[in-house]
């Protein structure tokens, strides 16, 4: 069957943690799954907490793929109005005054900076800078990063500029580069004032830099025009197409989810997980544990988030020998929640939420020589959820009492098994988006508001192919193994 031209569509760019994804959407949010293209990196990790990515390979690969999908498109989308982004949050890369990258791109995920966590709390009162910045301190943000690179890389001083990866590589295409940034990935830094909408300015000058050696800020619906010579003759079909500044990919996938008020709470589970709100103001004070990020003046993004998810699944593949995932789905609905009699951490790649710890480790007690490698992984997984909980139950106060829960994410779609514990652990009713590229369609929304075509952000609605309902057996069990979590956590700890 012959394929329908289309007149106007959007090329929207998803810069994940372990794939790009870059897809056409219609001017409705949907994908064009026909001119999709998924294109997978991978993460450089190490037992020293390294987790690095090579910058100008992960730039090739987001060129590539936008020569794949433009490729795929030829012939059937006639014009594309806007080109948007997305990322995977809190990067950090340093490049000289030519633009071009002196160090690896540092992931939330590396680790090595737990020294210059401790030096920033001594010398700063964490929790004022909590309510300014947004954000705890911790190996995952920027500044104790930049410490770690000062102390540690001879080439230091020919560092520029410390940017997120995703304006390193928007930088490089147009005529006049420059290096800009939205406030949502900025938010993503731990150097951002969320109140001023600025650079945090006694941080920085803590760090020993200045408001020149960071990214210029700006709201998300700011954009580039003008590709330079190379690109122009590369991507021909965007040579008059506004490129708009890319926001954090958790912001993305709540927005695309259909989360964009206080009604509704976001779970999403790809490689991470993650439970947010989308706040029409701004939040005034925020609770211990969480973040809060910033869309711009008016939108808040409230949360808590988790350096595991699906990730767990890949690991246990990997280390347990799992079945695959439809067969250790079938294995897992056939076991008794808490049956394995195990308790578990599941900080394979440290704690974020809600005790931002920078030394825990991943901890198993109660394993038994009965236990099977399935049963290893459920408890795992089932924590979790109990993490996932506790952010919930402190996002309570801030939402309306007949409150939607709506979850997205491969992980936790490709494991039906895990959505139905999470709701049991929840105690709440889960809904399940329509849209297997909740991040994607949320850039895309982002970008329809940005260009007028639509007025508010829920004037998109999203569909919702499957709904799951607690067990309240099973959610009383899992309130006691909760409480038996928790203290297992006290205990980690307090040693």
């Amino acid at each position: 069957m012959e394929q329908t031209k289309i007149n106007e569509s959007l090329l929207i760019v998803d810069i994940g943690t372990s794939s790009v994804k870059t897809s056409f959407f219609d001017l409705s949010g949907n994908i064009l799954p026909q001119f999709s293209v998924t294109i997978p990196h991978t993460i450089i990790s190490k037992n020293d907490g390294t987790s690095e990515q090579d910058a100008e390979l992960l730039c090739s690969i987001v060129e590539k793929s936008i020569d794949d999908v433009l490729e795929k498109s030829e012939g059937y989308i006639e014009k594309v109005i806007g080109v948007g982004f997305d990322s995977m949050a809190s990067t950090l890369l340093g490049v000289d005054k030519y633009g071009d990258p002196i160090t690896p791109i540092f992931t939330y995920a590396d680790t090595r900076s737990n020294q210059q966590v401790d030096q920033i709390k001594n010398d700063f009162d964490e929790k004022i800078l909590h309510q300014q910045t947004g954000t705890a301190q911790h190996t995952s943000y920027v500044p104790s990063k930049i410490m770690w690179m000062k102390d540690n890389l001879n080439d230091y001083q020919e560092i520029d500029k410390f940017i997120d990866v995703s304006t390193y590589i928007y930088s490089k295409w147009f005529e006049n580069p420059s290096f800009n940034a939205s406030y949502s990935i900025s938010s993503w830094s731990g150097l951002f004032d969320r109140n001023k909408l600025e650079w945090h300015a006694e941080f920085i000058k803590y760090l020993g830099i200045s408001e020149e050696n960071l990214p210029n800020l700006n709201p998300y619906d700011k954009y580039e025009m003008g590709l330079n010579k190379k690109y122009l003759k590369r991507w021909k079909k965007l040579s008059d197409t506004p490129f708009f500044l890319s926001v954090g990919d958790g912001l993305a996938a709540t927005v695309g989810s259909g989360c964009n008020n206080r009604n509704k709470i976001a779970i999403t589970i790809g490689s991470t997980a993650a439970i947010r709100i989308l706040s029409d103001s701004k939040i005034d004070k925020i609770p211990q544990g969480l973040w809060c990020y910033q869309l711009h003046s008016k939108y808040s993004l409230l949360g808590g988030s988790f350096s595991e998810g699906g990730n767990l699944i890949n690991w246990a593949n990997s280390n347990l020998k799992v079945p695959e995932i439809n067969q250790l789905n079938n294995e897992l609905i056939k076991l008794q929640p808490g049956g394995h009699g195990v308790l578990s951490l599941p900080f394979l790649l440290g704690e974020r939420a809600l005790g931002w710890s920078n030394n825990s480790k991943a901890t198993i007690t109660g394993l038994k020589y009965s236990n099977t490698s399935i049963e290893i992984l459920q408890s795992m997984l089932e924590s979790v959820s109990y993490r996932l909980f506790l952010v919930y139950k402190m996002l309570e106060s801030f939402v309306d009492v007949e409150t939607q829960v709506i979850a997205s994410g491969g992980a936790i779609k490709n494991l039906p098994w895990w959505i139905q514990t999470t709701s049991d652990v929840l105690g709440h009713q889960i809904n399940i988006s329509k849209d297997n590229q909740d991040t994607g369609r949320g850039v895309s929304i982002l970008i329809l508001k940005a260009l007028g075509k639509i007025r508010d952000f829920d004037q998109i609605e999203t569909e919702i192919e499957d709904k799951y309902y607690p067990n309240l057996k099973n959610h009383k069990i899992h309130q006691d193994l909760i409480g038996l979590h928790s203290n297992l956590y006290e205990k980690m700890i307090n040693n």
